[in-house]
């Protein structure tokens, strides 16, 4: 008897690529409740083409429905794109507008000395002081040392690296490099990526039903696409945040840290009494002898 294992022909992570079913198979289905004859219409163009079997049908009914769940993927992954763009895009606007250098020179000769008091004075201190905590992040320093205190042992216990420290701006220049390449994401990010992605094509693929058939252009419809696309879309922000908020995103890289470092054996100090492994030779005198 031969026996062939399919589960070593598939990739370890080729699991994500099967999530495509789900809004295929949402899509075509639905399609095919709407307009009826529709899915009558395929069904006998492909028995013009060969006269496919009942288990070939179904196997190409999932193939299709992977290849246009896929297509819905992609564009979920592109509109997660697009907003990431959009909310990254505020950065720009604290670096060169309410947080930028010459805004608060402008702001320290219209302040004059002594420093007015006036309504717009105020609104435009309120203004400078909120750009200058988004560009500079001084609420995130303690969350900075602890993500540098957990990465030296990282680099130490793991990789037997031990960093350069100091107050020197070359230090700072290591650690950035440092920083961005050690940690794990925890198992969750993943799942929560994957699933959130999942239902918002699931809601384009609604959509794309909705937008195909007009029998179905009703409430019921309408009220199962809307939880679909709000879910998927709700995640979005805190993915976001994780990139481009300094306080979210330097916690999120500590907690990766520690998730790498708690797999990693911790040092073992030797006391200066234990007796030495290497080097010594013993001898044992008999009776008798000297």
């Amino acid at each position: 008897m031969i026996r062939i294992d399919l589960s070593s022909m598939m990739p370890k992570q080729g699991g994500a690529l099967l999530l495509g079913l789900i809004p295929g198979l949402l899509f075509e289905l639905g399609l095919a409740f709407g307009d009826p004859e529709f899915a009558h219409q395929m069904l006998n163009r492909a028995a013009q083409v060969y006269a496919f079997p009942p288990y070939a049908l179904v196997a190409l009914f999932m193939v299709s429905c992977l290849v246009c769940g896929q297509a819905l993927f992609l564009m979920a992954w592109i509109a997660y794109l697009i907003f990431e763009f959009s909310f990254g895009s505020t950065r720009y606007f604290h670096r060169f507008v309410s947080g930028s250098d010459w805004l608060y020179r402008l702001f320290g000769r219209l302040q004059g000395i002594p420093p007015k008091r006036n309504l717009f004075i105020r609104l435009l201190s309120r203004f400078v002081r909120w750009g200058r905590e988004k560009r500079f992040p001084f609420v995130a320093r303690p969350a900075l040392r602890c993500q540098r205190m957990a990465a030296t042992q990282l680099l130490a216990r793991k990789y037997g690296i031990t960093p350069g420290n100091g107050p020197y701006e070359w230090v700072d220049s290591e650690w950035d490099a440092w920083i961005p390449v050690l940690g794990t994401a925890p198992p969750w990010f993943r799942t929560q990526v994957l699933t959130s992605r999942t239902l918002f094509a699931c809601g384009l693929a609604e959509l794309a039903v909705i937008f195909l058939s007009p029998s179905l252009r009703n409430v019921y419809f309408y009220a199962i696409t809307v939880p679909f696309l709000v879910a998927g879309c709700y995640p979005w922000l805190g993915f976001a945040k994780l990139r481009y908020d300094p306080m979210i995103s330097t916690l999120a890289r500590l907690h990766s840290i520690l998730v790498e470092l708690a797999d990693v054996k911790p040092q073992t100090i030797e006391s200066p009494n234990s007796p030495k492994k290497g080097g010594e030779v013993s001898l044992q005198v008999g009776p008798g002898e000297n």
